[in-house]
C-alpha cells in the first residue's frame, strides 16, 4: 500500500508539473498573439496615414522602455486631425494597447513591453519585445528593440518584427 501511495504521489506531482508547464506555454502563445495583433494594428494605422510616416519612427515606447508618450491634446478618432497629430494619436493608442491600459486598467497587454517603429523611406518595420518565462532562440543581431531590458544577456526577451512597404497616397 505504501509503495502504491508513493507511485500515486509521484504521478500526481508529475501531472501538476505538466499542468503548470501547459499554462505557461499557453500564456506565451497569448502574449505572441497580442504582440502580433498590436503590430498589425499599428501597420494598418500607418497605411491609413502615409503622409506622416517619419512621425511614427520610435526607438522605444512602453513599460520596459521607460518612455511613456504624453496623452495627445486632440482625439483623432473623431477625425479632422493633421497627419502629424494623427501619428501622435496612433502611437499613444498603440502604447496604451501594449501596456494593457486600453483594455481597462492593465488587463491584457504584454508583460513589460517595448515597441519600436523603424521607417526607412516607404519601408516600415514594427518591432515589439516583451518579458517571457523562458528563453527562446536569440533574435537576429539587428533586433535592437528592448535590448538590455529583459534579464542578464536579455535571456527572457521575446521578440516580434513585422515589415511592410507602404505606398504613397
Amino acid at each position: 500500500v505504501a509503495i502504491a501511495l508513493l507511485v500515486l504521489a509521484i504521478g500526481a506531482l508529475g501531472l501538476g508539473s505538466l499542468q503548470i508547464a501547459a499554462k505557461r506555454m499557453g500564456f506565451e502563445a497569448i502574449q505572441r498573439t497580442e504582440a502580433r495583433a498590436a503590430a498589425s494594428d499599428l501597420l494598418a494605422r500607418l497605411r491609413a496615414n502615409p503622409l506622416a510616416l517619419p512621425a511614427y519612427a520610435s526607438t522605444g515606447i512602453g513599460e520596459a522602455s521607460g518612455a511613456q508618450l504624453p496623452a495627445p491634446t486632440a482625439d483623432c478618432d473623431m477625425g479632422g486631425c493633421a497627419p502629424a497629430a494623427r501619428a501622435a494619436w496612433d502611437l499613444w493608442q498603440w502604447q496604451q494597447a501594449l501596456d494593457g491600459v486600453a483594455t481597462g486598467g492593465g488587463a491584457g497587454g504584454l508583460v513589460r513591453p517595448t515597441g519600436c517603429v523603424r521607417v526607412n523611406g516607404r519601408q516600415v518595420a514594427v518591432e515589439i519585445s516583451w518579458q517571457g518565462f523562458r528563453p527562446l532562440s536569440a533574435p537576429p543581431g539587428d533586433a535592437a528593440c528592448g535590448v538590455g531590458s529583459y534579464g542578464p544577456a536579455d535571456a527572457d526577451r521575446q521578440w516580434l518584427r513585422m515589415r511592410t512597404w507602404i505606398g504613397a497616397q
